[in-house]
């Protein structure tokens, strides 16, 4: 008998509790991504900006236009560098990101199975699938990012780009504005349809085609309760900026706001969440879930 919303909450929160160890992939992937960054950001300075700045006879306390100028330059000299260097960066961004995801979806597969999990596990799934798991999330990236055809027809219809911002009323303004509502659309209509790829490659291992059709079958099972769970997802993401924004505007409060939000989001909402994200996929398709003492609250 599948959990009701209610119950798959309660016992999901109860799993984290139990489990907060969970937290620890997405610790990890903060501290790559923002290790990683620094080093690609100091070797672009180091590689292309400072040999610039040396050769050119730029004088002492000199306004920081001119240092944008020279960054100008430098990025129209060597554009498609740039461009093979950004994408590089984001492809190994988005490696970084399926290891660790990975990682913490296959503790949270083993601690509803058995209650509890492990470090050793979040290596195990990691190193297992993120290939597989880099490959579905680039599948779903470009198959959102094929809402781009919407826009096709008021770009032709635009001619020059100059003219929409011209002429805001025009059929090729008026085109663009209904192929980005399109676009937008069709975007989150694909990422709720794709919502559960991630969670049905890991935890049924399958491969990225695979994964993508179970998502879809899912979904189809279980319309319901995989727009109330993102749903509850953005409840909780909105109040939280709302949250924010009120606090934030006592000047005084706003940096200690993002660091406890920063910490707040990796310890605490994203385990816990994909914890339920999990539990809703394994109980919906079947599987054994542990169940233990400490869900006094069923």
């Amino acid at each position: 008998m599948q959990e009701d919303l209610g119950t798959l909450l309660n016992r999901g929160y109860g799993t984290w509790t139990r489990n907060m160890i969970i937290a620890v992939p997405f610790i990890l992937d903060l501290m790559a991504t923002i290790i990683f960054s620094l080093f690609a950001i100091t070797l672009f300075v180091i590689v292309f900006v400072m040999p610039e700045i040396a050769s050119s006879t730029v004088a002492d306390n000199v306004p920081p236009e001119v240092y944008l100028e020279i960054l100008s330059s430098l990025l129209k000299e060597n554009l498609l560098l740039f461009i093979a260097g950004t994408l590089l960066l984001l492809i190994f961004l988005l490696l970084i990101g399926s290891f660790f995801e990975a990682g913490a979806i296959g503790m949270c597969r083993l601690a509803l199975l058995s209650g509890d999990t492990s470090i050793g596990q979040m290596w195990s799934s990691a190193r297992h699938h993120v290939l597989n798991l880099l490959l579905a999330k680039t599948l779903v990236a470009l198959i959102i990012m094929a809402g781009v055809l919407f826009l096709v027809p008021g770009a032709l219809s635009a001619g020059e780009l100059e003219a929409l911002a011209t002429d805001p009323t025009s059929t090729g303004s008026i085109l663009i504005g209904l192929g980005t509502l399109a676009w937008f659309l069709y975007a989150l209509v694909a990422g709720i349809l794709l919502f559960f790829v991630e969670y049905a490659l890991v935890v049924d291992d399958l491969d990225p085609i695979s994964a993508l059709e179970k998502s879809l079958e899912f979904f189809r099972d279980n319309k319901v309760s995989v727009i109330a769970i993102i749903g509850i997802i953005v409840i909780i993401s909105l109040a939280l900026e709302i949250f924010g924004s009120a606090i934030s505007s006592v000047e005084a409060l706003a940096d200690v706001w993002s660091l406890a939000y920063l910490f707040l989001s990796v310890l605490v909402i994203r385990p816990l969440t994909t914890i339920w994200i999990t539990r809703m996929y394994m109980d919906r398709t079947g599987k054994e879930l542990y169940s233990f003492d400490m869900y006094s609250f069923e």
